[in-house]
């Protein structure tokens, strides 16, 4: 009896002790959850003059470099963002996510759907004359599709969601990344070279071009950048691995390799020297862009900033928020 006394105060401060987790549960269910500000698409204008930037939740900012302050804001609420890029003539700004999408930037409406089929657009690419977008969809698929009326004009198979897909800077091309890197002729889809013998282990996800080297670039999920000359179509260089996938790649004027996996620390790596080193504290969590005099790069940051590096220095030079979000 005694003992059954004893034990009744211990019971009820247990139970308090529940009812209070459980309340405490609740409340903190019930809050929503902060907003994710990670900065996941950059692009930058031909002329350098306009940068856009998004969101994985499709909160896309467009502004003139000069004057952040004058931003158009957009919303594309079709899934997460996968790929931004701006038209040859700066007008429109293409939006892959689930759906597909464009924004004229003359008129500032609302996006205009050229997609709506859930098919999960990877990455977007417009053609040299801007009436073309290249995309690779989730099906693995291949497509070029008119940039008005959104009609299929050609479709390729297979390459790899992951992988991008992009036109050769002659734009008689068109390369894919993923497990079987190839070139196919943009006009009849036909195969026109495996960039490998084999499926590769490892896959290849962003592509990049070496104008001084008329090279193609890819960076691979075994954390190295794989280099092809575009002529022979043959392996002519690799990078020392990093302990991360390589998500973005970008090649200066001077033939330094600059890369880097998303939040992991950007690399530099000049092939024809051997040499490669790390810029301390800059972490992207977008794809990087070059500076309009190649010497700098700029991206965005988990915290929903845009940097830009000076590649000189090796230094950041500044930091602004994406305007508007």
């Amino acid at each position: 009896m005694i003992a059954d006394i004893a034990r009744k105060p211990a019971v009820w401060a247990v139970s308090l002790c529940a009812v209070f987790l459980f309340a405490w549960i609740v409340f903190i269910g019930s809050k929503n959850p902060p907003a994710d500000q990670r900065v996941s698409n950059l692009a930058r204008s031909a002329s350098g003059k306009l940068l856009a930037a998004g969101t994985a939740q499709g909160k896309i900012a467009v502004w003139d470099q000069t004057r952040p302050d004058t931003s158009q804001q957009i919303v594309f609420s079709h899934g997460s963002l996968n790929d931004l890029r701006f038209s040859p003539d700066e007008h429109v700004l293409a939006i892959a996510s689930d759906d597909l999408g464009t924004y004229d930037l003359t008129k500032s409406t609302d996006p205009r759907l050229l997609r709506s089929d859930h098919e999960h657009y990877g990455s977007v690419r417009f053609s040299q004359d801007g009436q073309t977008l290249l995309v690779i969809t989730a099906a693995s698929l291949m497509e070029t599709i008119d940039t008005q009326s959104g009609a299929l004009r050609l479709k390729i198979c297979c390459s790899s969601y992951y992988g991008e897909v992009v036109f050769t800077p002659d734009g008689q091309t068109i390369a894919n990344a993923g497990h079987w890197p190839r070139l196919w002729d943009a006009r009849s889809g036909q195969l026109v070279a495996p960039l490998a013998a084999n499926r590769e282990i490892g896959t290849l996800r962003p592509i990049a071009f070496d104008p001084g080297r008329d090279a193609i670039l890819m960076g691979s999920q075994d954390g190295r950048v794989y280099v092809w000359d575009l002529k022979t179509k043959q392996r002519i260089a690799v990078s020392p691995p990093q302990p991360a996938y390589v998500d973005t790649i970008a090649v200066l004027p001077d033939g330094w390799i600059v890369f880097a996996g998303f939040g992991r620390e950007v690399q530099l790596w000049n092939p024809d020297i051997g040499e490669r080193r790390s810029l301390s504290g800059a972490r992207p969590t977008s794809n990087l862009v070059l500076g309009p005099e190649g010497a700098s790069i700029i991206f965005g940051t988990a915290d929903g900033a845009i940097d830009y590096w000076d590649l000189t220095t090796e230094r950041r030079v500044r930091s602004i928020k994406i305007p508007g979000i």
